[in-house]
């Protein structure tokens, strides 16, 4: 039986979905089996290549913040491409209860395997806006840009 890239690929999303919902720091490399081995991952602080460089990144972010959480909202397709909608969550040294909306955007290889994950969230105001000093630029210049 031939089992279609499409069908692959919806898999491979399942399982994502599943990951980010259970994130734990013992089941990191659990991702390793639907990630291609030179993924290329984008979010507002880094832009890398490689299965084990998003690995990293994961276990920075529990040495960062405490009890992260991903609700995944919306699954959507445009094609061979996947859009994740999620509400992200966690405890921040400096923020306390911290919390945001954002998108992924997810590729895939000829194997049904993530190979881009490009995530979308807006880091100025959920993040260098609530920073001492340049928090205080930063939303300057929003309140400025607005129209309120």
């Amino acid at each position: 039986m031939i089992v279609s890239n499409q069908k692959i690929s919806e898999a491979t999303v399942q399982a994502y979905v599943s990951f980010y919902q259970n994130i734990s720091i013992e089941n990191l490399t659990d991702v390793s089996r639907i990630l291609s081995e030179d993924i290329h991952f984008v979010d507002p602080f880094n832009n890398i290549r490689g299965r084990e460089n998003v690995i990293l990144v994961l276990k920075k972010m529990f040495s960062d913040v405490e009890r992260p959480n991903f609700v995944i909202l919306d699954v959507m397709w445009s094609k061979d491409i996947c859009f994740m909608r999620w509400d992200f969550s966690c405890v921040q040294s400096m923020f306390g209860e911290w919390s945001f909306r954002g998108m992924s955007e997810l590729h895939f290889d000829e194997d049904g395997l993530i190979c881009a994950h490009f995530d979308y969230w807006d880091s100025g105001a959920h993040f260098y806006a609530k920073l001492p000093y340049l928090g205080r630029i930063i939303r300057a210049i929003i309140h400025k840009a607005s129209i309120n």
